[in-house]
Order: structure tokens, then sequence, then C-alpha cells
């Protein structure tokens, strides 16, 4: 029904049964032509093959999820090893600087023992070439 005709029947029917009724009843006539309006069917099919869209997307969804979960999984799993790596060469530095200062503070042992056998050393030639010179000293003081 074209806005002309619906303009006539309006018309036709504010002369026939009043204004008021005229109004109802044109309210209840669909705003375009009858093969434009959908019925329950329509509603069951179009719902139905929504439901068909909806869940085929879910489905792909789903897929892609479990894809990214996988790839997350597996990235996780490169970083849990480099990690375990890392903490493995930690380890091997830590045992390698305690090896060197056990061998600087053995090192230092040694030095000062030596040291002390030097300055022991030391005093002892210095005793003796003082009680060396002391006695031809005394010997030309008398």
């Amino acid at each position: 029904m074209t806005e002309t005709q619906r303009t006539t029947l309006y018309n036709q029917l504010t002369n026939t049964i009043g204004q008021e009724a005229a109004r109802t009843l044109m309210e209840q006539l669909p705003p375009m032509g009858w093969d434009q309006v959908a019925t329950k069917e329509d509603v069951k099919a179009s719902g139905k093959m929504f439901l068909g869209e909806l869940k085929e997307t879910e489905g792909r969804l789903m897929i892609q999820i479990a894809d990214s979960e996988s790839r997350q999984g597996a990235r996780i799993d490169e970083t849990n090893s480099r990690i375990d790596e890392t903490n493995s060469r930690i380890d091997e530095t830590n045992r390698e600087l305690s090896e060197l200062k056990d061998e600087v503070r053995n090192g230092f042992a040694d030095l000062k023992l030596a040291l002390a056998k030097q300055i022991r050393w030391v005093a002892a030639v210095l005793l003796g070439f003082a009680v060396s010179m002391a006695i031809p000293l005394t010997v030309a003081l008398l």
C-alpha cells in the first residue's frame, strides 16, 4: 500500500466511522505492505539461523583461544627454561667466586706467613749485625 492509498483509506474511514475510530483502525495496519511483515515462522527461522551463526562463531573463537593459550604456554615454558638456564649460570658463577675467594684468602694467608718469616729473618740479621758491631766497639772503647 502506497502513502497515497493510506491517506485515501483514512479519509474514507473518517467519513464513515469517525476520526477517532479511523485513527485507531489505521494504527493497526503495518507501516509497510503485509509482505514485509515478519511472521512467527520468519522470526523462528531467523533465530535458528542466528544461533547457528553464533555457534559457528563460538567454535572458531574457541579454536583461536585454544591456539592462543597453546602459544602462550609455549612462550611461558621457553621463558621458564631461560630463567632456569640463567639461574644455573648464576649458581656456577657463585661457585667460581667462592673458589676464587678461598684462593685469595689462602694466598693472603701464605703471603702473611712469608712476610712474617722475612721480618724475623731481617730482624735476626739486624740483631746479628748489631751484636757484631757492638763487640768491636765495646772492645775499642775499653
